[in-house]
């Protein structure tokens, strides 16, 4: 059968059968059984005696064909074999050019019914039940309730704010607070100076008063050796050691710092220790020492006083 799958000759056999017992007469048998242009009889005997041009004629058991389902067409004389050379393909969707002619052996039928239809990649069925499932919704419905508490490992970083890990936490929990001597500080009033190692690390932090009048010159290594250049009031600092000064217009004077805070480092860069020294009537030394452990995480801090 190289025209008709044997899907459609399966359902044409089983017209045949509910032709037969339905109808009387071939002509109403034919009729029953038409399925584009595409009639069926059993035996080549029942073809009519004049067949339709372009009309395909399928004989379930052809006598002359081993009794093998053969295709004809009638030319105007005679019922002639279709097969071969004789069929060839039609632009035309559901139609061959058989025995010359453009036959239709297939018209798609202007309705059908939806089970018939199977899902695609892209669009699917809809079942009755989802149907029904589908009516019973209330136009604009959002059924999703935000649970009241979530897992914060959901959240993901934004452009602005970003989640914090336990890793951190504890981390942010092991630096000590500045409120140890915040109360010791106008910060309005005030001027800091820091000394950088050679990795860029803090090592030193000066904070200090009396800077609101007076000209700030920048940080300098060593004291200078004179007081060329410097007019009155001018106020530099020693970073090494922390030291701030200002020239009085005889000589440098130090001043006292309201902070004094010194960073200390191991071999791998991490902060061991550090101590603040807050300036007043008597001098005050808060000592930091930081611990790690073995992955580099701060794990434990000891404060005391010295």
């Amino acid at each position: 059968m190289d025209i008709v799958s044997y899907s459609k000759a399966a359902k044409v056999e089983r017209e045949v059968r509910e032709a037969r017992d339905s109808y009387m007469t071939l002509d109403n048998r034919m009729e029953a059984l038409s399925i584009g242009n595409v009639a069926s009889v059993k035996l080549k005997s029942e073809l009519p005696t004049k067949g339709d041009n372009g009309r395909v004629y399928m004989v379930q058991k052809d006598i002359g064909n081993q009794n093998e389902p053969t295709l004809y067409t009638y030319d105007g004389l005679a019922y002639v074999k279709a097969g071969g050379d004789r069929l060839s393909n039609h632009t035309e969707n559901g139609a061959i050019i058989l025995n010359g002619t453009k036959t239709v052996v297939y018209t798609h039928p202007d309705t059908h019914d939806a089970d018939m239809l199977t899902d695609g990649n892209i669009r699917v069925v809809m079942t009755r039940e989802e149907r029904i499932k589908l009516s019973n919704i209330e136009p604009s419905a959002n059924h999703y309730i935000h649970p009241d508490i979530h897992s914060a490992d959901m959240i993901v970083d934004g452009k602005d704010h970003v989640s914090m890990t336990r890793e951190e936490r504890s981390k942010l929990r092991s630096i000590d607070s500045w409120e140890v001597y915040s109360d010791l500080v106008d910060y309005a009033d005030v001027f800091t100076y820091f000394a950088f190692d050679e990795q860029g690390r803090i090592i030193r932090q000066v904070v200090t008063d009396n800077y609101t009048e007076q000209s700030v010159r920048e940080p300098v290594w060593t004291l200078p050796p004179s007081t060329d250049d410097y007019a009155e009031n001018d106020s530099l600092m020693v970073i090494p050691v922390g030291e701030v000064y200002r020239f009085d217009g005889k000589a440098f004077v130090q001043l006292p710092g309201l902070l004094d805070v010194i960073y200390q480092y191991d071999t791998e860069g991490r902060m061991v220790a550090k101590s603040i020294t807050a300036m007043g009537t008597t001098p005050m030394q808060t000592k930091f020492s930081y611990i790690y452990d073995s992955l580099g995480n701060r794990i434990a801090v000891k404060k005391y006083q010295g």
